[in-house]
């Protein structure tokens, strides 16, 4: 059973009769509140609700939105639903929006289920921007007919005019309308340039003109018959440009009257009060810059062509000649005099300059002076006077610094013993229980983002973490004999060690978890707690020999090398094999590093007779990670040894380090110069001090590095800068005469060192 009608937006029932309705009719007849949004745009059209009987598909009625009513409305509309007495409690209510009639297209549709006295809501997409009367093509079949609701003279039915637009919405512009030759008018001055079929334009369209021969269509001030004025334009398209008018401008600079030829400019109007035009045989000035020097002047002593002869100081025949004066080393030269009526001996003392290698304006207090005299020129990187430098290839240290914490002496006082008590320490050894054995053999040291924790390892499994300034050291070595109490109030000996495995190398993750590398491919990781060690699956028996770690969405990636050439990478936590070999080649790797994930440095040596190797690798990741090597050269191309160590700094800044006292820097493309040492000992490792925010720190590129002498000497720091091999910051006391195995740096510059029998250094220690 159906029934039509028009939908009443009201929200009120009206009742007819005088009957009183039994409560089984009221139930029947209650009917659904229906909340409808739809586009404020859409006033011509329709909306039709369908209520259907959802028991009995046969019992619907059909209500209408159209005409004024509709053009009347704003969104939402507040519609009622109604069911009959005979159906069934739950109605099913279709929301359709029809283009111009209810007969239009159907440009959105949505169904409602409910059930009397509740409330719906639905929105419909019905856009009618222009308000033409037609709903923009929404795609996927929705939406009404209009090809361009942003124009209201774009629609169905709309008739064409030569406009370059569809106004009919047939999927062509002007298609009906008669083309004619006419010309492109760019720039709608009436004259066009580029010749063309089309239709004449419509009244008020532009862009179309009849008449041709526009020499510059974007300009409409050039044309055809307009006059040429001065402008720097052929106004007139006649091939000439500001024919006939004098463009000629020039400066009096001085203020003297003369005019200067080299201020000449061209161009049509005056380009400021300080420019005039010159008269007819006006002779120019000679030297605008000088109210002295003009034709007609008398000549003085004063080095300048006073009055514009070509000729400068004439009446002084002597001047310019040589001349000497007692006591004084330098040979002068007669001068004009102050008051440039005479001429005078100039005879000087030498001035004094001294080297300044790393340009930071103080020279060398040990070099020998140079004296330069008045007509010579001093030696390049040189600097006058000054000489109070004690390091003359750090920046970082000068006379007149300000001392700060980094363990140099700044401002050249014979010491750091004045760095401020701020820094919190000074470099040397670290006291603490589970460090000093003799059998403890440190060979990596790891530090945390900020500088914690800091971890050391070393051969036979000893492990042992700093987690915090001022803190003991806690132990997590194999084989230590257990101390409940040591006396020093450090922690007990953690019985969760990692194995009697002999540890190369190591890195930190954000969790302060330390990563862990060694001989024949032994890998570990170690949290600090009590939990029990987390070896890694073995990727190679040989040894690994560099490590480096990223971070990123909640992934560790670990990168490794080994003494065979390999290049591994680590997916930590990844089921199944988390090892993938990127590469393998024929070096022997002793050193890695990189900054990200998709560039990296190896260093080490070749087969056979010991010769440093450097390569590059481009590291792709995804479902086939590989590692794509470049190989590097050396300036010069071979010593004897091998790299042993490399650290990257910045993208295109690296040093690397090797045997015989080896130290290269990289030119951030393919090549490595060699920088001669002031030692032969054999460099074990490497770092380099970059601080990115602050490109002007003067400890920026500096390269510090370990060696592993013996003989009772023991390792020492090297500092080597881009002007040469610094002094400090030194190891000091009895305990710096060990070997040293490995060096850590922060961002804000504190270092830790270790080496052999237990040696641990650390800058700043209190």
């Amino acid at each position: 059973m159906s029934r039509m009608g028009s939908l009443v937006v009201v929200s009120l029932l009206v009742l007819g009769g005088c009957s009183v309705p039994s409560l089984e009719d009221l139930e029947a007849e209650r009917g659904v509140r229906i909340t409808v949004d739809y586009s404020p745009s859409f006033k011509t059209g329709c909306i039709v609700m369908r209520t259907q009987d959802e028991a009995n598909p046969a019992n619907f009625t059909e209500q209408t939105v159209e005409g004024s009513a509709l053009s009347r409305q704003t969104p939402p509309l507040e519609l009622r639903a109604f069911r009959r007495g005979d159906w069934s409690k739950k109605v099913r209510v279709t929301l359709t929006a029809h283009e111009q009639t209810c007969a239009g297209k159907a440009v959105d549709r949505v169904e409602l289920v409910g059930e009397a006295g509740r409330s719906l809501a639905a929105v419909l997409a019905t856009p009618d921007a222009d308000g033409d009367g037609y709903v923009a093509i929404l795609g996927s079949n929705r939406g009404g007919t209009d090809c361009d609701d942003t124009d209201v003279m774009n629609s169905p039915g709309q008739p064409e005019i030569c406009d370059d637009k569809d106004n009919n919405c047939s999927g062509a512009a002007d298609e009906t309308l008669t083309r004619v030759a006419m010309f492109r008018d760019r720039d709608n001055d009436g004259v066009g340039s580029e010749s063309t079929i089309h239709c004449v334009p419509a009244a008020g369209v532009t862009g179309y003109v009849s008449v041709g021969g526009d020499c510059k269509d974007d300009d409409a001030t050039i044309a055809p018959g307009k006059t040429d004025v001065c402008d720097d334009k052929d106004n007139n398209c006649d091939g000439a440009t500001d024919e006939g008018s004098d463009k000629n401008w020039y400066q009096d600079g001085d203020q003297d009257g003369s005019l200067s030829a080299a201020t000449g400019k061209v161009q049509c109007g005056q380009p400021d009060a300080s420019y005039r035009q010159r008269f007819q045989s006006e002779a120019f000035d000679c030297n605008d810059h000088d109210g002295n020097n003009t034709p007609g002047r008398v000549e003085s002593c004063d080095n300048a062509d006073n009055n514009c002869d070509g000729s400068a100081d004439e009446a002084f025949p002597t001047k310019g000649t040589s001349c000497n004066l007692p006591s004084v080393s330098c040979a002068g030269t007669w001068v004009c005099t102050g008051n440039q009526l005479a001429v005078e001996c100039n005879a000087r003392a030498p001035r004094l300059f001294y080297p300044d290698r790393d340009g930071d304006g103080d020279g060398d207090q040990n070099a020998t002076v140079d004296e330069v005299c008045a007509n010579e020129t001093p030696q390049v990187g040189h600097v006058e006077n000054v000489h109070g430098d004690c390091d003359d290839v750090d920046p970082a240290a000068r006379s007149g610094l300000t001392e700060v914490c980094d363990a140099i002496d700044n401002n050249c006082n014979a010491g750091v013993s004045d760095e401020p008590l701020s820094c919190g320490g000074t470099l040397k050894d670290v006291v603490s229980y589970h460090l000093s054995s003799g059998s403890q053999d440190w060979r990596t040291v790891a530090v945390g983002q900020g500088g914690y924790p800091v971890w050391v390892a070393g051969r036979g499994g000893k492990l042992a973490v700093r987690k915090a300034a001022h803190q003991k050291f806690e132990s997590y070595s194999y084989g230590d004999t257990p101390n409940p109490s040591p006396p020093d109030g450090s922690p007990p000996l953690n019985t969760n060690n990692c194995g009697d495995h002999n540890w190369t190398v190591s890195w930190v993750d954000s969790q302060g978890r330390v990563f862990l590398g060694g001989e024949g491919g032994w890998l570990a990781i170690h949290g600090g707690t009590s939990a029990a060690c987390g070896p890694g699956t073995l990727p190679t028996t040989q040894n690994l020999t560099g490590m480096v770690g990223f971070e990123s969405g909640g992934v560790t990636t670990i990168y490794l090398s080994d003494t065979d050439g390999r290049l591994y990478r680590w997916a930590v936590g990844a089921s199944g094999n988390p090892f993938t070999e990127l590469n393998d080649n024929n070096n022997n790797h002793y050193g890695l590093h990189a900054l990200r994930e998709d560039f990296m440095l190896a260093v080490g040596g070749s087969t056979g007779p010991d010769r440093q190797r450097f390569v590059s690798y481009a590291v792709t990741t995804g479902t086939t990670p590989a590692g794509t090597p470049t190989g590097h050269t050396s300036t010069p191309s071979n010593v004897n040894g091998k790299a042993t160590a490399v650290w990257m700094g910045d993208a295109d800044k690296a040093c690397a380090v090797g045997d015989g006292g080896a130290a290269w820097r990289w030119d951030g493309a393919t090549t490595w110069d060699k920088t001669d040492a002031p030692s032969t000992f054999d460099f074990t490792s490497v770092v380099m001090r970059y601080d990115a925010q602050s490109p002007q720190n003067p400890l920026n590129e500096q390269c510090y590095m370990v060696d592993k002498r013996t003989g009772g000497f023991g390792g020492k720091l090297h500092r080597l800068t881009p002007y040469g091999w610094a002094k400090g910051p030194d190891l000091t006391g009895s305990l710096a005469n060990v070997p040293l195995n490995d060096i850590a740096i922060t961002a804000a510059g504190d270092l830790w060192i270790v080496g052999e029998d237990g040696r641990v250094f650390h800058y700043p220690e209190p």
